[in-house]
């Protein structure tokens, strides 16, 4: 080797397995279809979610619920009034069946090691015959009864059990009125709550 150069080592070309190629192939062969079957899948995808969402309207019962007041600094904003329920917080007693926080958790406010987790809010009827209330909150799903499902999410909204039922979306400039009344005590929910728990807000009355 002359003075001045140096060896270089060669460069290892990368080879495709056998079965890459022909996938590769095929799909290059196919694309129509591919492209067929993904905008398809696509479409399911988003049609499934509507339809989950919806299914509380169509095979649910109707109930109604009482709506407390909220934190001041909560007010309503702008497009939406926030709801809260006399089972939107952790009772006193705590949640039956959860876990006790970890040791290194206990003598710490807050219960952020109970996020996501899945609660059930057994519900029963009030002495008026339209209204139902909370009656036991557990993470075991109950045998029998009414029941609405939910999570434990700690928000800024203060409701720290939350069911898909806590935000009412009115036109802009119409929610003072609803506000009013549901900080006197004087509003109510209608929600459809199908038989496994899950609850879609109708309206409010």
């Amino acid at each position: 080797m002359p003075d001045g150069f140096t060896t270089v080592d060669p460069v290892e070309t990368f080879v495709a397995p056998a079965w890459f190629e022909r996938l590769a192939q095929w799909i290059k062969t196919h694309s129509r279809a591919v492209l067929v079957a993904g905008v398809t899948f696509q479409v399911l995808v988003l049609a499934s979610m509507i339809a989950i969402h919806a299914a509380p309207l169509v095979v649910g019962d109707r109930i109604l619920l009482h709506v407390r007041p909220v934190d001041p600094r909560d007010y309503f904003r702008g497009d939406y009034v926030i709801l809260s329920y006399d089972f939107s917080r952790v009772p006193l007693g705590g949640i039956r069946g959860a876990p006790a926080p970890p040791k290194w958790r206990r003598g710490y406010s807050g219960d952020s090691w109970l996020e996501d987790r899945t609660v059930y809010v057994s519900l029963e009827p009030e002495a008026d015959g339209l209204h139902y209330r909370a009656g036991e909150i557990s993470v075991d799903r109950p045998k029998s009864g009414r029941y609405i499902k939910g999570r434990y999410a700690n928000s800024w909204g203060g409701n720290q059990l939350q069911f898909g039922i806590e935000a009412f979306y009115v036109q802009e400039g119409t929610g003072k009125v609803l506000e009013k009344l549901r900080n006197a005590n004087q509003l109510s929910a209608e929600i459809a709550l199908a038989p496994w728990g899950q609850a879609t807000l109708c309206s409010l009355k």
